[in-house]
């Protein structure tokens, strides 16, 4: 039944909504889906929805088109996430010990009441003795929740966007000191593999109105970067145009104008289960 099952990303920006749905076949994914709707450019703001109505009514119209079993995997702002890296002990822990060292240790680093967050750990590949520790603050992912509900949609997962250029870069299998970049209409995202630390990063337009000056101030150490963007864009020098479906082993037309757009909604379909 899970080989039958269609895994979908679902990305919300300021200015559009992307979606696509893949399929595992034998020799790779098959596309099976994808679809782009235009949306406010006051959607969010900071990360925040601020126009839930507008996007429920668009979301019950998607869902229209998707099988009733999916595996619905929805992008989730940066902006609205605070995270930290966590020494590990020497000695090992067992639960419940564990969780109440992380949520001590959170005390300490985090500047608002754990009550009113939300927090979830991994243990880096890269890095064995730390946890990476992300919060959130509850009612920002309340919101979320309930928008997705209303319009009948329960995900899976619900990802950072920039963990969505993670799984391209993996299934691309880009080479060490490689970045991708993709440029929203209000923000960069921006990922690369090689770093023992923070490996992504968000950015605001506002701040960084240019790729140079992204590439100078974040990636100033990177060889190899791959760029896309939410809307069609002159390739910036440098760089190497990073198309999203070409991670994807089946794909019939009619396709997308262009496929850039659907850079974060096809890492959030290739986003692997937890285990």
């Amino acid at each position: 039944m899970a080989f039958q099952t269609w895994q979908v990303g679902l990305d919300i920006q300021n200015g559009q909504l992307c979606a696509l749905g893949i399929q595992r076949r034998r020799n790779g994914w098959q596309l099976r889906h994808w679809w782009q709707h235009v949306l406010p450019q006051d959607t969010l703001t900071n990360g925040l929805l601020q126009r839930p109505d507008a996007v429920v009514s668009v979301l019950r119209q998607w869902r229209k088109r998707l099988p009733y079993r999916i595996s619905l995997r929805v992008g989730f702002p940066p902006q609205l996430v605070l995270q930290r890296q966590l020494d590990l002990p020497g000695t090992r822990l067992g639960e419940p010990e564990r969780s109440s060292y992380i949520t001590a240790s959170a005390r300490r680093f985090f500047p608002i009441e754990l009550e009113r967050l939300v927090m979830d750990y991994r243990q880096p590949e890269a890095t064995p003795g730390q946890l990476c520790v992300t919060a959130t603050r509850r009612d920002a992912l309340q919101r979320w929740l309930g928008c997705l509900s209303d319009a009948r949609l329960t995900p899976q997962v619900i990802e950072l966007t920039p963990a969505a250029l993670c799984a391209i870069s993996q299934r691309l299998a880009t080479p060490p000191a490689t970045a991708l970049v993709h440029r929203l209409d209000d923000h960069w995202l921006w990922f690369t593999g090689d770093r023992a630390g923070q490996q992504w990063g968000w950015r605001s337009r506002q701040e960084v109105p240019d790729f140079a000056t992204l590439r100078t101030q974040q990636l100033p150490d990177v060889a190899r970067i791959y760029y896309s963007a939410i809307s069609e864009d002159i390739l910036p020098s440098g760089t190497r145009p990073l198309n999203p479906l070409d991670t994807l082993a089946q794909k019939q037309p009619p396709l997308p104008l262009y496929a850039g757009a659907f850079t974060l909604a096809a890492g959030l379909a290739l986003r692997p289960d937890d285990a």
